[in-house]
């Protein structure tokens, strides 16, 4: 599989928490299988991703690796990976659609980013990757920047939301591009950019 014949490099950090020593090797320069896996949600709720992860799994991650996530932090710098893999249990917990590409259960893999810089918003990494890379999927999610958040009573700013990208290592990558604003609690999806509506 794609993951075997990359080259990998072995770090063991100690923030990382694996069952095994292989969740650790890089699939990129810059990102290990460990934090595309891990997920703080599953950690809370017992489930144990790494059961659920095979090779076809670990093949798509290492794809939508190196095609998009690694691409992002050669440009951006340092990317935060809110969310890649989910297993079953964790997709069933979290409401996902069962065909969603965080699942890995046919040719595609997902992950939900952010840049970890106030000077990047959202709204400009996915502008560049619409730009710049191959995907399947490409979704600005709940990007509201004079949103006041509940919680500091400030607007959120450029770096409200994330953004959601998928790949398909198949090359039938759709180049499909959305956002997803809440409507009155509800997700609602639109085509195109933030300063694509009308």
């Amino acid at each position: 599989v794609l993951w075997m014949v990359t080259t990998l490099m072995v770090t063991n950090p100690s923030w990382i928490l694996s069952k095994d020593d292989w969740l650790a090797m890089r699939i990129s320069q810059n990102f290990t299988l460990q934090e595309l896996v891990y997920s703080p949600t599953a950690l809370h709720a017992g489930i144990d991703q790494e059961e659920y992860l095979d090779n076809n799994a670990v093949a798509r991650i290492t794809a939508l690796t190196i095609k998009v996530l690694q691409p992002v932090r050669d440009h951006f710098g340092p990317t935060k990976i809110n969310s890649c893999f989910r297993s079953k249990p964790l997709n069933e917990l979290v409401h996902g659609s069962p065909n969603s590409a965080h699942c890995c259960n046919g040719t595609k893999s997902a992950a939900d980013i952010e840049i970890i810089s106030e000077e990047i918003s959202n709204l400009e990494l996915a502008e560049w990757i619409r730009d710049n890379l191959e995907f399947d999927q490409l979704i600005l999610e709940n990007y509201a920047p004079n949103r006041v958040s509940k919680i500091t009573g400030e607007r959120e700013g450029p770096n409200s939301g994330w953004v959601h990208v998928s790949y398909s290592s198949i090359g039938d990558n759709r180049k499909e591009v959305m956002r997803m604003v809440k409507v009155k609690g509800k997700p609602k999806y639109y085509k195109g950019l933030w300063q694509d509506q009308d």
